[in-house]
């Protein structure tokens, strides 16, 4: 006998399939505008399904009460939000809860042993940033004995899964023989590797060893156009060493307003009073070695930035 589903059912049933699909729609949307800055707009998506219990959603909202990004501070909640997301097996929740727990917050002691696990978990998830977290942690010797060796080989595998910084750090590591035979051609690999995945500082950094000879061949074009692509993806500082570039070496790239122009921005963007200074600093040195009128069109220039 065929039974009929009553036509009530079969909506309800009908609608509750498109809804869960619809859902979780919304939800990659708001996680993509909150990565991108969106942060209030994300959160009225996103607060609601970590509140429903999503994970994912858990996580964000643990960060946002951690940085004040569409939330008031509160280590209290971060702290929370991120063990519920943890406790779910989230490993990026993992990866944020452990470096609160090895930095400590307002009302949250330190424990490394706790974010040691935590890094570690997350490790096991493949999550990059853990490698490279658990790495500095060897390197420094928290929670543990200090193992250079060891760190690097977790610093290599972060980078290995595309997570830039960790290319930074084995640079410094084989730049000053932290534990390791002094390497620099090994750091300007591993800063080249840190570049090609787009990261400002590491592009920046390898500017200098080009300029300077370092770890190989000295190149100043490839120097000139490592620092400029640094300053295309933000990088401040970067922009103080094309201008100090430009200013001491002869070639296609001497511009000395323009050099002025990408000095005062960077003092105009950095993040601190010191930074300013010092980048202020520098914008005076530059100065002093041009011509009124060649300041004045630093001056101009900069309004096109």
């Amino acid at each position: 006998m065929i039974r009929h589903v009553p036509a009530l059912v079969l909506a309800l049933t009908l609608a509750l399939c498109w809804a869960v699909p619809a859902r979780a729609e919304a939800l990659d949307d708001a996680i993509s505008a909150y990565a991108a800055g969106n942060h209030a707009a994300a959160l009225a998506v996103i607060e609601p399904a970590a509140r429903r219990g999503a994970a994912r959603a858990q996580a964000i909202l643990g960060d946002a009460y951690d940085t004040g990004r569409g939330k008031p501070q509160s280590a209290r909640l971060a702290r929370e939000w991120l063990e519920k997301a943890a406790g779910q097996g989230s490993a990026q929740a993992r990866f944020d809860l452990g470096l609160m727990l090895l930095e400590g917050r307002e009302n949250v002691a330190p424990d490394p042993a706790r974010a040691r696990a935590l890094f570690e978990a997350a490790m096991r998830q493949g999550y990059a940033a853990a490698f490279d977290a658990r790495g500095r942690m060897m390197l420094e010797g928290s929670a543990g004995p200090a193992d250079p060796v060891g760190a690097a080989a977790l610093l290599t595998t972060a980078l290995e899964l595309g997570h830039a910084p960790a290319g930074i750090a084995l640079a410094r590591i084989y730049l000053d023989g932290e534990g390791v035979a002094p390497d620099a051609a090994r750091a300007r690999r591993y800063l080249g590797r840190a570049a090609q995945l787009g990261d400002g500082a590491a592009l920046r950094r390898l500017g200098a060893m080009h300029e300077a000879g370092q770890g190989g061949p000295g190149d100043l074009a490839a120097a000139f156009v490592l620092y400029q692509e640094a300053v295309n993806l933000g990088d401040v500082p970067a922009a103080v060493e094309l201008a100090r570039f430009m200013q001491a070496h002869d070639g296609y790239w001497r511009d000395p307003p323009l050099a002025y122009a990408y000095c005062l921005w960077a003092a105009a963007q950095a993040a601190d009073d010191a930074r300013v200074e010092a980048h202020a600093e520098t914008c005076r040195a530059l100065g002093a070695e041009m011509t009124q009128d060649q300041r004045k069109e630093g001056r101009r220039l900069l309004q096109q930035f």
